[in-house]
């Protein structure tokens, strides 16, 4: 029979910070010596991930902005339904089970999944969508249409699911602390048996939950990502989260999402193979905030998406519908404007899609598709306007 929760000071022994005495503790009370900020600082993350390969590059990681918003409300929700959806779920389970909460969101196991999709999971091994695997056929359809419309070397793209049910599996929750996160200051690799341990509380707390559902719970896969890593130590991937599928699926957008997300992030690995990630910004005086380059490079990768969804050689879906998604697939509540991660206001986002639209429609007559660089330059000459005031 397993221990509940062995936390308290114990816990704190393993980040190195206090002496140790074993304690059953209460799942559904807080937790004595684990509290989610602390141990946030401890781990040297605070919900981000850590020690990524100089070259790598990871896009879309709005995941610990989302979880920070519930924890510390700011007077900036950007509350649309998406939002709404998982800030209820997460606001929930931290009313009615505290202590578990406390302790998953401390241990950032709801970054572990991520974590493992981008250090650790290849093709090597069978790959499923959707917790019951509802989306796998639709996925594995649209990632070979995809390769085939762009023009950019794709083969090596793996794509990848990302799954909270591995939260009960202590040996990759272990095998994921060692890989992608540190403790202590300075930070130090995590040794394998704090690994085992915080992996032992994860796959605990979770089991017991009522709420967690073995880990098939939103939070803990609600993203989509391309990873690229030109130093080839990590391979090329597009992840894509069982959460983000279903709260998209329970909005009533089961139809579009799998294949508009799965569009947004190849745009993602357009801009990696052709160099745009660098480029001069139109419009813009250098220095070059992060803020501003995030929002050019997600921006394009909204127009790029647009284009091949509604391409009558791509996804050849219907314009409106995929307008009525992209509203809330863009209103993901980003309204950090100096933030690093900023995407772009909900407006300027439906204007990108929108002359992703126009190009489609204008090829629809022409009949053939524009190459990567073609779209881009047409891209490049509208940035101005898609920005203004």
């Amino acid at each position: 029979m397993r221990r509940n929760l062995f936390l308290g000071a114990c816990l704190a022994l393993a980040l190195g910070t206090l002496g140790c005495q074993d304690q059953d503790t209460d799942p559904t009370a807080p937790s004595a010596g684990i509290q989610s900020h602390q141990t946030l600082e401890s781990l040297s993350l605070k919900g981000r991930l850590v020690k990524l390969p100089a070259p790598a590059r990871v896009t879309d990681q709005h995941l610990a902005d989302l979880v920070e918003r519930v924890i510390v409300p700011t007077a900036c929700d950007g509350a649309t339904e998406l939002v709404t959806l998982l800030n209820t779920q997460i606001s929930n389970w931290a009313t009615q089970e505290p202590g578990i909460f406390n302790t998953l969101i401390g241990l950032a196991a709801h970054v572990v999944p991520q974590a493992e999709a981008i250090f650790l999971l290849t093709d090597d091994t069978p790959q499923f969508f959707g917790y019951n695997g509802e989306y796998t056929k639709i996925l594995e359809k649209v990632h070979q249409k995809t390769k085939g419309f762009w023009d950019i070397p794709s083969d090596d793209i793996q794509l990848i699911g990302m799954h909270g049910s591995m939260l009960t599996d202590e040996a990759r929750v272990a095998a994921t602390y060692q890989a992608a996160f540190t403790v202590g200051t300075p930070p130090q690799p995590i040794s394998p048996a704090q690994a085992a341990l915080f992996a032992s509380i994860v796959a605990d707390a979770v089991e017991q939950s009522q709420i967690l559902d073995g880990g098939d719970f939103a939070l803990f896969s609600f993203n989509a990502f391309a990873v690229s890593d030109p130093s080839g130590v990590i391979p090329d991937k597009i992840v894509m989260g069982d959460g983000i599928l279903a709260s998209y699926e329970a909005l009533g957008f089961g139809d579009v999402a799998p294949e508009a997300v799965y569009a947004h992030e190849f745009a993602h690995h357009i801009q990696f193979e052709n160099g745009y990630q660098t480029e001069p910004i139109p419009g813009s005086t250098p220095p070059i905030t992060q803020a501003e380059r995030t929002r050019y490079l997600e921006l394009m990768s909204d127009a790029t998406a647009a284009y091949y969804l509604t391409h009558k050689r791509g996804a050849t879906m219907n314009k409106h519908r995929v307008a009525e998604f992209l509203q809330a697939f863009f209103e993901i509540g980003d309204c950090g404007f100096t933030s690093p991660g900023h995407h772009g206001t909900p407006a300027q986002r439906m204007r990108a899609a929108e002359f992703g639209f126009s190009v489609a429609d204008q090829a629809q007559k022409q009949g053939h598709i524009l190459s990567s660089e073609a779209f881009h330059e047409l891209f490049v000459a509208e940035f101005p306007d898609l920005v203004a005031p």
